[in-house]
């Protein structure tokens, strides 16, 4: 069941156009591109709508963030502690936000629905997110004892996705954090793989910094089997697109992922399977 703000938030989604069409493993339904290996279902049709709403989650705000105003990340480096476990912190900015507004913030990750938290936030004058409107000693500040933190925890390549929204209505900012990042960047040419089902049943693909609106060869690889295909690049130079990794007859795999651009030729892999024996890391060249 959804939440009455992710409800708000999926219905700019719901206009989808579910007609695949087949090309070397490659298919496409609605705003998504996805990749099955030889011999997968086809997925769902709410599957493949997930699947869009987490890749375009920083593009759904549209009207409401005229400015294309961001969330920035800030790691916050605390004395070590003998718990392993223990989440990483961030402080939160959204340099440009009203600083006269009161905002709420949402979390998203891959195991819980998208859920609000109950306190009202504000911003500073350098957009740090505070739990009170700030004082005169903290409008110009980064740091501050009574700032808004996230503290996500999440395994390798696990994406957590969150909104920052004026109560009133009148804004929104969307954002992906992913703090143990399954990435290689080679010559400016960035290549990642994001979780986007547990035990990466499937995986969003996402390339950045490759030549604008161009036709890039990706290769993926999994068990023994591959598809090739060309990604088409925004005017930023991103793509993206899903893969569903898993073989048929087998429980656990690596999946490969290839882009070459005119100077680089980044690679990923990622273990797939309930229990993988590997760790999901950059691919050494």
């Amino acid at each position: 069941m959804f939440s009455k703000i992710r409800l708000i938030v999926c219905m700019s989604f719901c206009v989808l156009l579910f007609s695949p069409v087949v090309s070397h493993g490659q298919k496409r339904s609605g705003n998504i591109s996805y990749a099955l290996f030889k011999g997968q279902p086809t997925p769902s049709k709410e599957l493949l709508y997930h699947l869009g709403l987490q890749a375009h989650w920083g593009d759904s705000a549209g009207a409401l963030n005229p400015s294309g105003l961001s969330l920035h990340f800030e790691k916050i480096v605390e004395p070590a502690t003998p718990n392993a476990a223990a989440p990483e912190h961030y402080r939160v900015f959204a340099e440009g936000a009203a600083e006269d507004k009161v905002f709420v913030f949402g979390t998203w990750t891959l195991s819980k629905d998208f859920s609000a938290d109950t306190r009202d936030i504000y911003v500073n004058g350098q957009g740090l997110l505070l739990l009170h409107e700030s004082t005169a000693d903290q409008e110009l500040s980064f740091k501050a004892d009574d700032e808004f933190e996230v503290a996500p925890m999440t395994g390798s390549a696990e994406p957590v996705r969150y909104l920052l929204a004026q109560r009133d209505g009148q804004m929104r900012i969307y954002a992906t954090l992913v703090p143990h990042p399954v990435a290689t960047v080679e010559r400016g040419c960035r290549l990642e793989v994001w979780l986007a089902q547990p035990a990466a049943k499937s995986v969003l693909v996402v390339m950045d910094g490759f030549p604008a609106k161009d036709k890039i060869p990706l290769v993926l690889e999994s068990a023994g089997e591959s598809i090739s295909k060309e990604m088409d690049t925004d005017e930023n130079g991103h793509a993206v697109i899903a893969v569903f990794p898993y073989v048929p007859g087998k429980t656990q795999g690596i999946l490969k992922a290839s882009a070459e651009g005119p100077n680089c030729l980044p690679s990923v892999v990622l273990p797939w399977g309930p229990a993988p024996d590997a760790a999901a890391k950059p691919l050494s060249r």
